[in-house]
This record gives C-alpha cells, structure tokens and sequence, in this order.
C-alpha cells in the first residue's frame, strides 16, 4: 500500500521518550525542521503501561503522527536482573499506543527497535530480513522480545487496520546527552571519560579490554534524529529498516580516535585476558539507503569533539561542586 511522504510540518506529532538520550534529539530535529505543534512526552507526563492513560493523552493531545522512542530498558546487568519486567513494560506501552493510534486518527506511528533483537547467531551484517531467523541473545530475552512483539503488532495493526508505520533498527548510538556515569556507558562514553581523566592525572598509560580488534558500528545521536525524522517521513509498512552508518570500527580505531580528540598522548595497553564481546557487529544498510535515500553525515571523529565539548564542562563542574 502505498502513500505519499508526509510534511511533518503539516502534523501534531507526539514522542514518547522525549527525556532521554535518542528523544531529546528528536524534539530538536523536529523543532529545526518547522514542526510547531510538538508534544514531548516524559515519564513524568503519562505512565505509557497504562491504557487508560495513553487514550486520555491522546484524546488531548489529538496526535497525527507518533514516534515512539520511550523503553523500559538498562546495561547488561539490569536487562539479565529484570527479564520480566523489561519485556511486560515494553509490551505494555507498545500495546497502549497502538491501540490509542487505532482509535484516533493518526496518519503514521514511527516504532524504535533495536539492533539487539535480531537472532544471537544472524548473519554478519545483520540484515533485516534475517530478524526471525532464531532467538536473541539470552542475556537480552526479555528486552528484545518485548521490542520484537512490537514489530509483530505494527504488522498486524497494518494488515488488519490499513495502520501507516515504519520500524527503525538503530546501531550503537553515541553522542551528547549520553551516560557517563561508569556503571551505565557504553563504550564511546566510557573511553572518553577514561581519557580525559588520565590526561588530567597526567597518567603514562590507560588500559583498555580485550584486544582492541573487535568490530563495532557508532551512529551520532544528532544523524540518528535525522534518520528517524526521515523514516517517519517515508517509511509506511513496518518492515524493519537498519539505522547505521554502514562502516566498520575497530574498538582500536575507537581509542585512538579518543586519544586525538582528548589530547591524551600516553600509551594505550590492550588487557587481552579481559573480555571484549562478540568479535564483529554490524549492520547491512542497503535498505535504508534505498528506501530512506539517506546516509548520516557526522564522521566518528567529530562526533567524539562534539561529544566530548558537550560532556567535558559538566566533568568539570561536577568535580568542582
């Protein structure tokens, strides 16, 4: 079923999520690109689990356009610590929101998957078309079921109801407005911080995990809005869409880059009894260039300045306080 890309312009659009790290950057692409009618939706604002809820928001808020970005969601450790409850909270608000779209007259529902929920043994680089070639990774069950359920509905809401949607599979995001705290970054954030504070200990050395060869793909937060804000645009039948760059970095690449950005010149050592996770991961972008007619514009290296101007004064401050 085809339709014509829409003007966001033209919409009320709704976007749940709008607090965190993805969200915040969505709003602002939107406000950038002349959306005036915006509703940035916080935990705070509607418990999204809750149907009663999500119908009385929509009833005010009267959305054309839904981009759903909120997750219940955590680190390695609280997703393997909270199987259960990761999956019913992803559901449920996955099933409130759909079911209020269905009800109201909204002309597109934008879904934010995961990379993480394509098969624990899928093919290198994940291609969409492989995503139910076999079960997750374990350790991420609960969350990437619940994601891939999501999927599933949008399907059948499209099938039955004619409902207009889209499905974007992001790659590892970094950028401003990402976690720094020690417990809870990933690995783009995690080895500034341990740069700059070497740097500033004027330490010889830092020490990294694993052998520095693992292969990983970092999207910049602020290409990643652009690419939602594209698919929202283009996208209507849930058939999911890879969100990368389409290149490749080694972990070494990584720090190296680091190391440049954050004028740290010591010596990097590689803790090759320490563990580095899976030894490629990636995404095939092929459909995302040929639907979307889009690519990310922000080079690794220049999104760790712009990470690193963002996050370093707020280092600072804090220290000082």
């Amino acid at each position: 079923m085809e339709r014509s890309p829409l003007n966001l312009e033209d919409h009320v659009v709704l976007v749940t999520g709008a607090g965190g790290f993805l969200g915040s950057h969505v709003v602002k692409a939107l406000s950038s690109h002349g959306v005036d009618v915006i509703h940035p939706i916080t935990r705070d604002d509607c418990d999204l689990r809750q149907s009663d809820e999500v119908k009385s928001l929509f009833e005010r808020v009267r959305p054309s356009i839904v981009i759903h970005l909120a997750a219940a969601q955590g680190g390695l450790h609280w997703q393997k610590a909270n199987q259960a409850t990761a999956f019913l909270d992803n559901s449920r608000m996955m099933e409130s929101l759909v079911m209020a779209s269905l009800d109201s007259d909204v002309k597109r529902f934008l879904y934010t998957a995961s990379s993480i929920c394509y098969p624990a043994n899928a093919t290198i680089p994940f291609q969409e078309d492989h995503l139910w070639n076999g079960p997750p990774e374990p350790a991420h069950l609960g969350y990437a079921q619940a994601k891939r359920a999501g999927i599933a509905l949008l399907q059948a809401a499209y099938d039955q109801y004619e409902l207009s949607c889209g499905v974007v599979m992001p790659a590892n995001m970094y950028g401003p407005g990402a976690r720094f705290d020690p417990d809870r970054s990933n690995v783009v954030a995690a080895t500034i911080r341990k740069c700059i504070e070497a740097r500033d200990r004027g330490d010889a050395s830092i020490t990294c995990w694993g052998t520095g060869n693992a292969i990983r793909e970092f999207l910049y937060v602020e290409d990643a809005a652009q690419g939602i804000l594209r698919a929202t645009t283009c996208l209507n039948d849930p058939r999911p869409v890879n969100l990368g760059t389409g290149l490749e970095t080694r972990i070494r690449e990584l720090v190296e880059a680091t190391c440049r950005v954050t004028g740290f010149n010591g010596e990097i050592i590689w803790d090759t009894d320490s563990p580095e996770g899976a030894p490629r991961v990636c995404m095939d972008i092929g459909r995302m260039r040929d639907v979307l007619d889009w690519m990310p514009e922000t080079s690794l290296e220049e999104g760790l300045r712009r990470t690193l101007d963002w996050w370093e004064p707020r280092h600072r401050a804090s220290i000082q306080s």
